[in-house]
């Protein structure tokens, strides 16, 4: 496993939707922690199920999004919110906040097919935003593929290239995949896969076809151009 703590963009904005995202999981994690009765009926009700949606697609697509918002664990939902504000931040930075928000919850919560399209009939909820942060990294590295991650907190070393991240975190999760796999490790391998081709896919459209893109870019990347 690595993680992220940030990196040397610069931000010219406060990163609203990325600290309104956050808060909205720490709240729902905190309000199950207090209510432990309550955690299993509302990851069945509002987890996504593979096998749920496809039976009924159109009545459990709200499931995409309340997914999202529900992680099992602190360890879980602390795992993704670093993840978060290390990609997040920039991004927000060059579409905006409401453009953001959007993207994170709607083209993020679409990593869930990736789980479904490997297993339809599979019965286990999938929860929490790591098909949605795993949308932001494959963005990222399209964008920003030469900012500098930090993978310690508070130090500028030492750090590695947001494309050798990527890369490092890709062949970590394919070995995990591979040696254990979904069911065996209770982690949503293929949600993350799809979260970041998804992500590439938007990041390079974006580019293409945004105004302005190019100075924006150029403006957040500063020392990493």
């Amino acid at each position: 496993m690595v993680f992220a703590f940030g990196d040397d963009l610069h931000r010219k904005s406060w990163p609203l939707a990325t600290w309104l995202i956050c808060c909205l999981a720490t709240s729902s994690l905190v309000a199950t922690t207090l209510m432990p009765e309550l955690r299993q009926p509302l990851i069945f009700l509002f987890g996504f199920i593979p096998l749920e949606f496809s039976i009924h697609p159109a009545l459990n697509f709200y499931r995409f999004v309340t997914a999202e918002f529900i992680h099992q664990n602190l360890t879980h939902l602390v795992g993704n919110l670093l993840f978060l504000f290390a990609f997040g931040r920039a991004v927000e930075g060059l579409v905006g906040s409401t453009v953001f928000a959007a993207a994170f919850v709607g083209l993020g919560a679409l990593g869930f097919l990736g789980s479904w399209l490997i297993n339809p009939a599979s019965a286990v909820p999938i929860i929490g935003n790591s098909g949605a942060v795993s949308f932001l990294l494959g963005g990222y590295v399209l964008i920003f593929p030469k900012a500098k991650i930090r993978l310690l907190p508070f130090l500028r070393r030492p750090y590695l290239r947001a494309w050798f991240f990527a890369a490092m975190w890709l062949l970590l999760q394919m070995v995990d995949v591979v040696s254990v796999g979904e069911a065996g490790s209770g982690i949503a391998y293929w949600t993350h896969f799809a979260g970041f081709v998804i992500g590439l896919v938007a990041a390079a459209c974006w580019r293409e076809f945004a105004l302005d893109t190019e100075r924006i870019i150029s403006e957040i990347r500063g020392a990493s151009s």
